[in-house]
């Protein structure tokens, strides 16, 4: 059996969703000059899919693609698409945040914008589902940097480096003063404040307030989750 056959037979063996990844992979890879790249193994939702490049080696690459890629060190990672769901709550919540900071020297984005964090140890490029960034004048033409308040709807897929690759990186920027969770399947908001040391709080149930302290705003959980949950 030659090498084709055998990815032929590998194939077969996969899940949708680890089908789905190397679809997008090799979309990338189509658009890539140098065809000679290697090739990493597949993951479902957060897959690298290059070896090392440079920062702005993967802003160009970025700018061409039809899939959005997070980029952290050198590695570029596929990402997967949102649920209806977190289309849904990240609306409801951008609203909100875009009313309140209107006029204001912060603004709110959703999850096409790039933030981009650079330090002595990190050079990262994330796509958050809500960043509220300040100081205008320090962003780039297509990315923002030093975040007030990060916001990241969980799934399963990539949950656990919302909750911990992520979590650490945001603990080491400055400018960020909260990191907060939503849950998609229950009203539920966890707030990591810096001034509370990252201890989270969490607001639970329909009839919850969450409070964003870092820019000074107050929203019900029945106004986040609109359209997603039932208020009873």
């Amino acid at each position: 059996m030659n090498t084709f056959e055998n990815i032929k037979y590998a194939l077969k063996y996969l899940s949708a969703d680890e089908r789905d990844a190397i679809a997008k992979w090799l979309q990338v890879l189509a658009n890539t000059p140098d065809q000679s790249l290697g090739v990493e193994e597949p993951h479902p939702a957060y897959a690298p899919v290059q070896p090392f490049m440079t920062v702005d080696e993967y802003m160009e690459l970025e700018e061409q693609s039809s899939f959005r890629h997070e980029y952290v060190n050198g590695v570029m990672y596929a990402m997967s698409g949102p649920t209806i769901a977190h289309v849904r709550i990240t609306g409801e919540l951008l609203v909100a945040l875009k009313a309140h900071l209107r006029g204001s020297p912060c603004e709110p984005f959703a999850s096409d914008a790039k933030l981009q964090i650079r330090s002595q140890t990190d050079e990262i490029v994330y796509y958050p589902d809500i960043v509220v960034a300040c100081n205008r004048d320090e962003w780039g033409k297509n990315y923002v940097c030093n975040p007030k308040l990060v916001v990241e709807i969980l799934s399963p897929s990539t949950e656990h480096i919302d909750r911990r690759e992520k979590a650490m990186t945001y603990r080491r920027v400055a400018s960020v003063e909260e990191y907060v969770l939503l849950e998609q399947d229950e009203h539920r908001v966890i707030v990591h404040r810096r001034a509370a040391n990252w201890k989270p709080h969490t607001y639970v149930g329909p009839e919850a307030v969450a409070e964003f302290q870092s820019i000074g705003l107050s929203v019900p959980l029945t106004q986040i989750y609109l359209g997603t949950l039932p208020t009873a």
